[in-house]
């Protein structure tokens, strides 16, 4: 999920005709820096043990994509595409009378989280968006596929046995009242996962962004320094721990990689 907020923009969302495979790897092309050996993973560079993950990720994840007929795949896209637009267009009525927020204004400070750190404007919109986007992709897909869909399904890796599972809302406010939410650190909760029954059966992840200025789509997450996923993108951990592709929803833009 983003923090940030898309400007003003009209139009369809198109999808394009073609998808690319953006992950860890190609962001190690450019820029090396991120790829630091980290935690005793190894580092994310062409030629290691993480490239060959990349590679069979792809594979799985195409073939999991190939379960879901083209017209099916159309019909999910454009909902969510709808459901991106609307809660862009939606939001900033309210908030800024229609008109697209000036970069200044996406900086400016608008209250503090829980934590005491500062909120800006880009942040606060990107929450409110996400909010209703999710609603919106609820109702949507609780139309087209019935118990094939779940929206924000949290993805946890367990410490002992290194595999990745799914954790119910019941299970991880039981982790936090037994003073181990510590161990939810790492956890994945991409925005909707198109799955055939069970999360565990994925075909295909996509996470709205919504960027603050609409003139450039937002780019994946680097997890930063210190975090369990450091130098990984967002798109390369939620295809490793999902087994299928994952895509961005961002307005304007449309369906991107």
């Amino acid at each position: 999920m983003a923090l940030v907020v898309s400007g003003l923009v009209a139009g369809c969302a198109a999808r394009p005709e073609r998808y690319g495979f953006d992950s860890a790897t190609s962001a190690c092309r450019q820029n090396p820096a991120v790829c630091a050996r980290m935690a005793g993973e190894e580092a994310v560079l062409p030629g290691t043990r993480a490239l060959r993950v990349a590679a069979s990720i792809g594979t799985a994840g195409d073939a999991a994509l190939r379960l879901l007929k083209a017209e099916e795949r159309d019909a999910i896209e454009e909902a969510l595409a709808r459901c991106a637009e609307d809660a862009r267009s939606t939001i900033l009525v309210e908030r800024f009378g229609g008109r697209n927020p000036t970069s200044e204004e996406c900086r400016e400070e608008v209250g503090r989280d829980a934590q005491g750190q500062p909120v800006t404007w880009a942040m606060k919109l990107g929450i409110e968006m996400h909010r209703m986007a999710l609603d919106c992709a609820r109702r949507e897909l609780s139309k087209q596929r019935p118990g094939g869909f779940s929206v924000e399904p949290r993805y946890h890796r367990d410490p002992r046995t290194q595999t990745w599972e799914t954790l119910s809302d019941k299970a991880v406010q039981a982790l936090v009242q037994q003073g181990r939410g510590s161990e939810l650190k790492g956890s994945l909760i991409p925005d909707v996962v198109i799955h055939a029954g069970s999360p565990h059966q994925a075909l295909v992840v996509y996470d709205f962004k919504f960027p603050c200025l609409g003139d450039d789509p937002s780019k994946w997450r680097v997890y930063p320094r210190g975090h369990p996923h450091a130098g990984r993108t967002q798109k390369f951990m939620y295809e490793l721990a999902v087994g299928a592709r994952a895509f961005r929803i961002i307005p304007r833009w449309g369906v991107l990689p």
